[in-house]
């Protein structure tokens, strides 16, 4: 069974800690650890030389400017750190994350889409991952775009997957999420557009719900009496008492000594 189909309610970090460290970074993900978090969220794209690496945005500021992501290779990456404010840290590959936690990780992982040297090699690249490191059931898969999760489904069927959408995606008339490509069987909402009928819905169709982004500790606890597989969040140590005060789970032992 995958991690997030069980109960309780999982407690996510989003892209790590955010508040306390550079998105998507060693340190932001170490933070979100120590801070109780079941899992992390990250973002994967692709560099020039075809590479999966954890970062959100298309562009990095490097140099006082900013470089499509796709045109660095990765030991332009390493030599350089990324700067936002008075945080700093390094783009990591997905590779090195997956290692960094070993068999014991937990991850959402996002597809961002972009240029690729050849098609669908983000989706080859994140699948073969997760299947040579046995992160199969300790994973879903997330993407905004319906192609993507249906390519990385024909790619490795064993990979669990998510819808994310916003305000702006579109739904068929009378639905209260986009349509789904075959074999997702869950969906990730903005928690904007979290309502009781939605998690009513979707229990009867048999989907789970990932929400995204959760900072308030009532609305947290909240989700996780409706049922929410996890609960993503920029500040798990705030929401993740809030949760487990409902779950009554206890946070999960460190991944790094």
């Amino acid at each position: 069974m995958n991690f997030f189909d069980a109960s309780p309610t999982r407690v996510v970090g989003h892209r790590g800690s955010p508040t306390k460290a550079l998105e998507n970074t060693f340190e932001s993900f170490d933070r979100a650890e120590a801070d109780g978090a079941d899992a992390f969220e990250l973002d994967v794209r692709l560099t020039l030389d075809g590479e999966a690496v954890v970062h959100h945005d298309a562009e990095i500021v490097l140099g006082g400017r900013r470089v499509p992501l796709a045109t660095l290779t990765i030991p332009e990456l390493r030599e350089t750190p990324i700067v936002r404010g008075e945080l700093q840290g390094f783009v990591p590959t997905l590779r090195d994350v997956f290692l960094r936690y070993g068999s014991h990780g937990r991850y959402l992982v996002e597809l961002k889409p972009g240029p690729s040297p050849r098609p669908f090699l983000l989706e080859f690249r994140v699948a073969a991952l997760l299947a040579q490191l046995a992160l199969l059931e300790r994973a879903v898969v997330l993407s905004f775009s319906p192609d993507a999760l249906r390519r990385i489904r024909e790619i490795e069927p064993r990979v669990a997957t998510c819808l994310n959408y916003d305000g702006t995606a579109h739904r068929p008339e009378g639905r209260l999420w986009p349509d789904l490509p075959k074999g997702c069987a869950a969906i990730g909402p903005n928690v904007a557009l979290v309502s009781d009928a939605l998690f009513a819905r979707a229990k009867a169709e048999g989907l789970a719900l990932h929400v995204w982004t959760v900072n308030d500790p009532a609305l947290a606890a909240h989700l996780a009496r409706q049922g929410a597989a996890s609960v993503i969040s920029d500040d798990v140590a705030v929401v993740g008492p809030a949760i487990r005060e409902v779950t009554g789970a206890r946070p999960p032992l460190a991944l790094v000594p």
